[in-house]
């Protein structure tokens, strides 16, 4: 009897304070679907705590395992115009993998624009290079590329040379492709120039394999001179260059050890292995066409950003709905202003935090996805249901 009547009063006590309950555990949950999206919204997909980057004595070589990055912070020796306009770059790479497909640069001079920015890299077996950001070459911007240039596990030698003749870029000594209606060019609009080796300047294009030697020249080596620094370097099996062609930067990896690796060439132009990963430049909300690469991971990536917000825009517009505090108007607009505002303060950190991207394709499915969710709860949940306050207005 006693039992019975103290259930009875616990039972009167949950009726009359029902809606108080359910405004309770709405709260909560919303809370704690909040602190799961900034978790999972915020956390590093990897934080790496050294610069992959690793001396290779025996071979005079440096081995560049992703994110590694090794980069010169001023190349003033290309401050002139005149070195802008004809140049030779001459680097000995074997990449670690031919199967990366993606946006990885060997190489890259970078003066605050992308779309003036030099990079050689490569997409399988296949060298590329080009000036600019048109990747994945939608936009047809000039570019010269070489396929089946790389052989897994062997050095290659590839030379780039732009002069008033035109863009040539040689494998092993031979000419694999040619533009003569287009030269390449280092960025000179004053600004400072940075050389970047086994990544890009933001820090997340992490390029594998190793190097045996990089030379830049004031001017276009001909192509016998290519091939002559080519055979010499493979008889003597040792990264060489020519000391007589204007050269403007020397780096042999001879040193076998240390975070600054001197400039050869005497300039004063220090290659830097921070202890580290870093970005030297930030990127916030890049657009969805920026280095787009519609794979299984992009397609995931997609998913997950929509459907992630369906929780949180259902459960946040059921709370409000129950507090009473907006005219039935206003509520699904002032969830939508609440996620976006959520979704962007995430993207603009995640700019900052190592192995994540700041995107705008991102805030657009994070909002997208709170927005389908206040449909499913609106669905779900009636405007006549009393138990959120509907009948009231």
């Amino acid at each position: 009897m006693v039992v019975g009547l103290a259930n009875d009063i616990f039972m009167l006590f949950l009726k009359k304070n029902k809606k108080k309950t359910r405004h309770h555990a709405l709260t909560i949950l919303a809370l704690t679907i909040v602190v799961i999206v900034l978790f999972f919204g915020l956390r590093p997909k990897v934080w790496p705590v050294t610069n992959e980057i690793h001396w290779l004595p025996k071979k005079n070589a440096l081995r560049f395992i992703n994110p590694g990055i090794a980069y010169v912070d001023d190349v003033h020796s290309f401050s002139s115009k005149q070195h802008s306009g004809e140049f030779t770059i001459h680097v000995s790479v074997a990449a670690e993998s031919l199967r990366r497909r993606g946006f990885r640069p060997m190489l890259m001079m970078h003066d605050g624009d992308d779309r003036r920015q030099l990079t050689i890299w490569h997409w399988g077996s296949s060298v590329i290079a080009m000036n600019g950001d048109d990747y994945d070459n939608t936009r047809r911007w000039p570019r010269v590329s070489a396929k089946d240039a790389l052989t897994l596990g062997d050095a290659s030698f590839i030379t780039v040379t732009s002069s008033s003749i035109g863009t040539r870029l040689f494998i092993n000594g031979i000419i694999a492709k040619e533009n003569k209606n287009w030269r390449l060019t280092i960025p000179d609009d004053g600004k400072k120039l940075r050389l970047v080796l086994g990544n890009s300047v933001y820090g997340k294009h992490g390029w594998e394999g190793e190097m045996y030697g990089l030379a830049l020249y004031g001017k276009a080596l001909s192509s016998e001179k290519v091939k002559s620094l080519y055979e010499r370097s493979v008889r003597e099996s040792r990264f060489l260059h020519c000391a007589a062609e204007d050269l403007l930067l020397l780096f042999t990896f001879s040193e076998h050890e240390g975070h600054l690796i001197p400039d050869q060439s005497g300039r004063n132009q220090p290659l830097q292995l921070p202890p580290r990963p870093i970005q030297l430049k930030k990127a916030f909300l890049s657009a969805p066409w920026h280095n787009f690469n519609p794979n299984r991971s992009f397609f995931v990536d997609a998913i997950l950003n929509l459907i992630g917000f369906i929780p949180l825009g259902a459960v946040a517009y059921c709370w409000l709905r129950q507090s009473h505090s907006l005219p039935g108007k206003y509520e699904a607009a002032v969830i939508v202003v609440f996620c976006f505002s959520l979704s962007l303060s995430m993207e603009i950190l995640q700019g900052w935090l190592p192995g994540r991207s700041s995107s705008l394709l991102d805030l657009g499915l994070n909002t997208l996805g709170a927005w389908l969710g206040i449909l499913l709860a609106g669905w779900c949940v009636p405007a006549t249901d009393k138990s959120f306050g509907a009948s009231n207005y």
